[in-house]
């Protein structure tokens, strides 16, 4: 079994996968100052009695956040003993053509995003993937990533406002009933939510104007179901898609499907 792990600003996503099956999933939230003991005691505590600790032989991680790497991996190499730890990074098969000014940069969240949705749904396509930051990634009829946009996701897009501010106050996003706000909330949830979902899609429709021709449309990441009931161009839902990518490129790169 393959054990997937998607470090991201604010949450860290984890699935166990049998093949190409996802068959236990979990999320906890990225904490900076949390021990290895900690998140080991948090882990373990999810999957307790579940009988897949002894079955993981392949860990394959992707990271955002360099100062949690070596408690996280060293509370999963405490955990599952018997696997090995594969960072996504220069160096690994992901079977992708990165045309673009600085391959080295592009995350490994973005690359398992690209691999999962080019083995699934073929190409050309665009992915919205909705997190801390939301991404909005090109893969052209050729099969080739070719450009990435990148800006303030809805929470930050929040905390800004509210922050900067002095009269408006912190709330939690919610899905809007109406574009007619009548108060100081609805009109800061609207304004948001409405607000994000025109601009990915006028993203979308500018970058299929330049390209000259559609593509696929991909939506995921931990805030897209906020805003996946507004866009008013046609797309796929996929909630894990950047896990199923990282399955995908632990099998690229030597990991064995189960046999049993």
């Amino acid at each position: 079994m393959n054990l997937c792990v998607d470090v991201g600003n604010s949450t860290i996503n984890v699935g166990i996968f049998k093949d190409e099956k996802i068959i236990r999933s979990l999320s906890l939230t990225t904490d900076l100052v949390k021990t290895s003991d900690e998140y080991q005691d948090i882990i373990v505590k999810q999957i307790a009695n579940s009988g897949q600790i002894e079955d993981v032989t392949n860990i394959i991680y992707s990271s955002v956040v360099p100062e949690i790497n070596f408690s996280l991996k060293d509370a999963l190499g405490k955990i599952f003993p018997n696997a090995s730890i594969m960072s996504v990074g220069p160096g690994i098969k992901t079977g992708l053509v990165l045309n673009v000014d600085h391959p080295s940069e592009v995350g490994g969240d973005l690359i398992a995003d690209l691999v999962g949705a080019k083995e699934k749904y073929s190409y050309p396509l665009i992915i919205m993937d909705l997190g801390t930051a939301s991404k909005v990634l090109l893969l052209d009829k050729n099969g080739s990533f070719s450009s990435a946009l990148i800006l303030p996701g809805l929470t930050i897009s929040l905390r800004s406002l509210s922050n900067k501010a002095a009269m408006l106050p912190s709330i939690n996003l919610d899905k809007p009933k109406s574009i007619m706000a009548k108060n100081t909330f609805e009109a800061m949830n609207a304004g948001i939510v409405y607000g994000h979902a025109d601009m990915l899609c006028g993203l979308v429709k500018r970058l299929e104007k330049e390209l000259g021709y559609s593509c696929k449309h991909i939506l995921t990441g931990g805030s897209a179901n906020i805003v996946k009931d507004y866009l008013d161009i046609p797309f796929i839902y996929d909630e894990n898609l950047v896990l199923e990518g990282l399955n995908s490129i632990g099998f690229k790169n030597g990991g064995k499907k189960n046999e049993r």
